[in-house]
């Protein structure tokens, strides 16, 4: 079975293949255009993704889910990224960071150096 990572670089390796196929085998007056496009753009978000799967496994689901209403909300009302930028600029510096333990030997050495 492949890993989640593998199967979103199989899913962009298809669909970019895909656009190549139709570029290069349909002719001038075709009606795949739009397909074309789509799987483009899908290819290539889909190749972003896999680049950035590890740092996206991470991201909290809070965080995601408010990221990604937000950029529906901007992408339906203009008017309304006056007001979400600054919020989500404000959100991400107030959000919630693990705490930075000392381990047990950089203490043993900060009490050695003394």
């Amino acid at each position: 079975m492949l890993s989640k990572r593998s199967q979103i670089g199989l899913i962009s390796l298809t669909t970019l293949a895909a656009t190549a196929a139709i570029w290069l085998f349909a002719d001038d007056q075709s009606y795949y255009g739009p397909a074309q496009a789509a799987l483009l753009r899908i290819g290539l978000v889909m190749g972003a993704v896999w680049i950035g799967f590890p740092q996206i496994s991470k991201l909290p689901v809070w965080l995601a889910t408010i990221g990604i209403v937000s950029v529906l909300a901007i992408l339906l009302f203009k008017k309304a990224a006056i007001v979400l930028i600054p919020l989500l600029i404000l959100i991400w510096l107030l959000r919630p960071r693990p705490s930075k333990k000392r381990t047990s030997t950089s203490r043993e050495s900060s009490s050695s150096n003394r």
